[in-house]
């Protein structure tokens, strides 16, 4: 399997699971098709990449970024919402996603994150 062309480490499927900001239902991926199940599972993904990102340089989650990346590194396919089993469910390559954790861990300033900006904010 070939590892996705992405322009930019947050781009596709990740970027969607880790974008910020408040969303309506109707710009959610796929609301009507994603089980409970799958929201729980993309919920689980979202946590653990978003705790990495954003407090990998933060003293205070140092124990719960390190159960994180070991959660990343694992290569436990036993479990349904082990790391390998979720980026299947996404279809994300796991060495793609692994790949832009490390280059996360090994900055030493904080993730710089876009403003996200919709027409519905910008309505308001």
């Amino acid at each position: 399997m070939a590892l996705p062309q992405f322009g930019a480490e947050e781009s596709g499927i990740i970027g969607h699971l880790l974008a910020g900001g408040e969303m309506v239902p109707a710009q959610q991926a796929s609301p009507s098709t994603w089980s409970p199940e799958k929201k729980l599972a993309a919920a689980v993904l979202t946590a653990a990449l978003t705790e990495i990102r954003d407090h990998h340089l933060d003293r205070s989650y140092r124990r719960r970024v390190a159960e994180d990346v070991a959660w990343v590194s694992s290569n436990d396919s036993e479990w349904p919402y082990s790391f390998i089993p979720l980026c299947e469910l996404f279809g994300l390559e796991t060495e793609y996603v692994r790949g832009v954790v490390r280059r996360w861990l090994q900055r030493t300033e904080p993730c710089a994150r876009p403003v996200l900006t919709t027409v519905h904010r910008n309505a308001a």
